[in-house]
């Protein structure tokens, strides 16, 4: 029985000696002998990664997972590579974000400029072909805005009830002015006090007169209550 032994020891010592080389594989799962060898010999590998890890944060954190399990030379600076390379990483795309974010904001801040540009220009076009523009006054547009407070909300009159006094007195005042529409408005102030006498046809004629008049007149009026309509 021991001699059988001997044997077996013997044959096992001299594979062992004609191949050198070979080994049992370590229990670590790190490989062969001489893989094992190779993760001891120092490397710069971490330390690249490390580097890569501020210039390039994805590349340096990708670099510094396999300089972990590829070396055992220099774990700390392989760890600080993976753990700057990913949160440098997460910050460029939160300051990318938050700049697309400001980009976008300012986007639609330059575009409501020019929407609001736009707008006054066209308000200042319309102002211009008023035939009212430069001959009325403060005092006309006082009295005009007191009327419309005082007329209906559709702008004119659809029915007897909606008469009053101060409308009445408001549109003889108008009409008394020397301006452009004072016939309109003088007419209109007669009008309401024979509204009855009147069929549908006159008071829609009466109601068109009466609505380019006020609209001419308005436009006119802007300037005087805002400057930046000049």
């Amino acid at each position: 029985m021991s001699d059988r032994g001997d044997e077996t020891d013997q044959d096992s010592g001299e594979r062992t000696a004609e191949n050198p080389g070979e080994g049992p594989a370590p229990e670590d799962g790190t490989g062969d002998a001489g893989e094992l060898a190779e993760d001891l010999r120092p490397t710069g590998l971490p330390a690249l990664a490390a580097v890569l890890a501020f210039l390039a944060p994805p590349v340096g954190a990708v670099l510094g997972h396999f300089a972990v399990r590829r070396t055992y030379w220099r774990l700390g600076l392989s760890r600080l590579a993976i753990a700057a390379g990913w949160t440098m990483t997460a910050l460029s795309a939160c300051g990318v974000l938050l700049y697309l974010s400001h980009r976008e904001e300012v986007a639609r801040i330059e575009a409501l400029a020019v929407a609001e540009e736009q707008t006054r220009e066209q308000v200042r076009q319309a102002i211009a072909e008023s035939p009212s523009l430069g001959l009325v006054d403060e005092e006309f547009c006082r009295v005009l805005g007191e009327v419309a407070e005082t007329a209906p909300a559709t702008g004119f009159v659809t029915g007897p009830e909606q008469i009053n006094g101060a409308m009445v007195e408001g549109y003889g005042v108008l009409g008394q002015t020397d301006t452009p529409n004072a016939r309109v408005y003088g007419d209109y102030a007669q009008y309401l006090v024979s509204f009855a006498d009147h069929d549908a046809d006159e008071h829609a004629a009466h109601a068109e007169d009466l609505q380019q008049a006020v609209g001419d007149d308005v436009l006119a009026c802007l300037p005087l209550v805002n400057e930046n309509l000049e």
